[in-house]
């Protein structure tokens, strides 16, 4: 098959006219920062999962740091998050002066394992917080999770990050990801190789009146404003800082994007079900390669198309160079986080400590998915992985592959 002229990343945004038009909409109007396209995607995202309130803000590590300032940790405090996702789940532990820990994750989930978090509280030490990371799109054992956190006293934050428009099911009900039914707090992202984009941007949910309203003062500068903050004397222009915040806020322009990425986002959630339905039917048919399956209980909207690839480490890197010259970029989803130099120098965290992680780890690989994806596209994916898998080598490495260098490359 004849290679695209442009590279197939493993994610990217998708703009429509009906995108542009929002935007520009937008840019005409009265308000550029925050205006009422934040406060209509807020009340969109509502309906969409079923939270009480949605705070909107720059992006979804801010949501994670807002979420944990909210919660008001005690300096010192225990966090326990996966270490099979994007460093931010854990810094945002760091943020707030708390200490960050990870449990093995479930093999099946790639999610945090509940039967893990309940062996740490019993034999180790009981977490003030619980960052649950939904990963791929699949939102782990939340409701389990939820119950231990009844049962232990320690609070749940769901890093739904990957999550948008997924929902899974307890008992004979579905939930929504996001609708805090099993959680405290909630936090999506609109970064552009997600389900939906802003550009950059976030969203936190919560139930609790309380949380909500220190979330809105905390995403801007921890201001107070309204009759309540005006002495006697002084007028509506009167405003007073409360607490230290930060500049979260999002503009009204990236708000404008996200409701019209909204609108769409049953056919988004259905053609990147297609595309990881096509990887898996083609590519688990190849022995050694293993394409994840899913709990009964998950309808997930997919952020990621993995697979296990046989070989370990070195097979992973021979497919990995051979789909680049190729002109397909793949990613690799995650690094351990205790691995990096952060964690490990600071808590003295060692390889092993996470074996179902570290193993995943080790043979995983995220093809390409996003809605614009072509068939044909899909196609050269799937005749590219076939190929590399059967070429690679154990052994050989990949100056030695004879596979040439790639025709391209991209900022990450």
């Amino acid at each position: 098959m004849k290679t695209p002229h442009s590279p197939i990343l493993y994610g990217r945004q998708h703009i429509t006219d009906e995108d542009i038009a929002s935007v520009v909409a937008a840019l005409e109007s009265d308000f550029l920062t925050t205006g009422p396209q934040v406060a209509l995607f807020e009340q969109e995202l509502s309906q969409l999962t079923g939270a009480k309130h949605v705070i909107v803000c720059a992006n979804a590590t801010a949501g994670l740091h807002l979420a944990c300032m909210a919660l008001e940790l005690p300096k010192g405090s225990l966090g326990i998050t996966s270490p099979i996702t994007f460093v931010a789940s854990a810094n945002c532990l760091e943020y707030v002066g708390a200490r960050s820990d990870f449990v093995d994750i479930d093999p099946q989930t790639r999610c945090v394992s509940a039967d893990a978090l309940e062996e740490y509280c019993l034999s180790q030490s009981v977490p003030q917080v619980v960052v649950s990371v939904s990963f791929a799109g699949v939102a782990g054992d939340l409701p389990r999770i939820y119950e231990l956190s009844k049962r232990f006293g320690f609070k749940v934050i769901e890093d739904a990050a990957h999550a948008v428009g997924s929902r899974y099911r307890f008992g004979a009900e579905w939930f929504h990801c996001g609708s805090c039914t099993h959680s405290d707090l909630a936090v999506f992202s609109f970064h552009p190789v997600k389900t939906i984009t802003t550009g950059e941007g976030g969203a936190i949910m919560t139930n609790d009146d309380r949380l909500a309203e220190r979330l809105k003062r905390l995403r801007s500068h921890g201001i107070g404003r309204g009759p309540e903050y005006i002495p006697e004397g002084e007028g509506a222009w009167y405003y007073q800082l409360l607490e230290l915040g930060f500049n979260y806020r999002i503009t009204d322009l990236q708000c404008a994007l996200g409701r019209s990425q909204l609108k769409r986002l049953a056919s988004i959630k259905q053609r990147r079900a297609e595309i990881v339905g096509r990887y898996t039917d083609r590519l688990g048919a190849i022995d050694g390669l293993d394409s994840p399956v899913w709990p009964i209980d998950s309808d997930p909207c997919f952020h990621l198309a993995t697979v296990e690839l046989p070989g370990g480490a070195r097979g992973r890197k021979e497919v990995y160079d051979y789909l680049v010259s190729r002109m397909i970029h793949p990613q690799v989803h995650y690094i351990p986080v205790y691995w990096h130099p952060y964690y490990a120098r600071r808590y003295g965290y060692e390889r092993g400590k996470c074996p179902a992680a570290e193993s995943y780890y080790s043979r995983c690989l995220s093809l390409p998915l996003y809605e614009s994806l072509s068939d044909a596209e899909v196609e050269h994916v799937i005749k590219c992985v076939e190929e590399a898998v059967a070429e690679s080598i154990p052994g050989m490495s990949s100056s030695q592959a004879q596979w040439g260098a790639p025709e391209t490359t991209i900022q990450k």
